[in-house]
């Protein structure tokens, strides 16, 4: 009887395509133990800040090219009171009287630090962040380039304006006070109340926009307000575009700024 030499290099070939397909991809979406939901954000380009002609820009959105190379996941809503104060053991929010399942607010950027850091104690990870501003917009946008992620603006007030009523909380629809999370229809990629409800503080310190294309923008290296983005419940239309952008010390907790986190796969 013969006997056949197998070829090493022919064995690891066989080995490689047999374990090919046991590369853990990451999730679409994952919910940790504190409830959070997040949805998987793919990479891309996108134009950031707002055109020229967009009804209600604020000087300070110039466009330019923003380039994320990696994918993250964002949550699926803002943080809510129940999911603050059962890790941190209390409520600080200003309407607690609207239910636990409203944003938390009354947060500064320098407490959702310390929130950050015990989630990721917590579980055993150091993956839990705000997201950058460019990130924000990004997962905002959702692949569209208008005023909002689903069509463009058609009041800069309180007016009735069919787009923003569909997926925000703006000062036109939701009777002057704070809202449960995830009341409104998500954007395309499956996030609720980017537009409206509580600001959302970002990672970055508030600087002006480069001219020229960025890859993975985190923001100036130093300065004396962190980004806030989106719209409040009592905002006018014009503040809850995609491009909006705020600007606050991360020492302030007000009734209207709250948060969402990311996470890195």
């Amino acid at each position: 009887m013969k006997r056949f030499i197998i070829p090493i290099q022919f064995i690891m070939i066989i080995l490689s395509f047999a374990f090919s397909g046991y590369a853990e991809e990451p999730k679409e979406k994952i919910k940790n133990s504190v409830g959070m939901e997040f949805v998987l954000i793919q990479p891309g380009k996108f134009m950031m800040g707002s055109p020229e002609d967009e009804p209600g820009r604020y000087t300070g959105e110039n466009p330019h090219t923003i380039n994320l190379t990696k994918p993250f996941y964002m949550q699926t809503t803002e943080v809510t009171q129940r999911q603050w104060a059962s890790l941190m053991k209390k409520n600080p929010s200003s309407h607690k009287g609207s239910g636990e399942n409203c944003p938390v607010e009354q947060v500064s950027w320098n407490d959702v630090q310390e929130f950050i850091q015990k989630l990721n104690q917590k579980e055993g990870t150091d993956k839990y962040r705000l997201p950058t501003e460019a990130e924000w917009e990004y997962a905002c946008r959702a692949g569209s380039t208008s005023a909002f992620p689903n069509g463009s603006i058609t009041t800069l007030q309180c007016g009735r304006d069919d787009n923003l009523d569909a997926i925000a909380w703006y000062c036109g629809n939701s009777q002057n006070r704070i809202q449960p999370v995830a009341g409104k229809e998500p954007n395309a990629w499956g996030l609720y109340d980017m537009l409206g409800n509580v600001q959302e503080w970002c990672q970055d310190w508030f600087g002006t926009y480069p001219d020229d294309e960025v890859v993975n923008p985190k923001g100036p290296k130093k300065g004396s307000y962190r980004v806030m983005r989106g719209g409040v419940w009592y905002s006018p239309a014009r503040d809850a575009r995609c491009a909006s952008r705020f600007g606050s010390p991360p020492h302030y907790r007000f009734q209207y700024i709250g948060f969402r986190l990311c996470m890195t796969p």
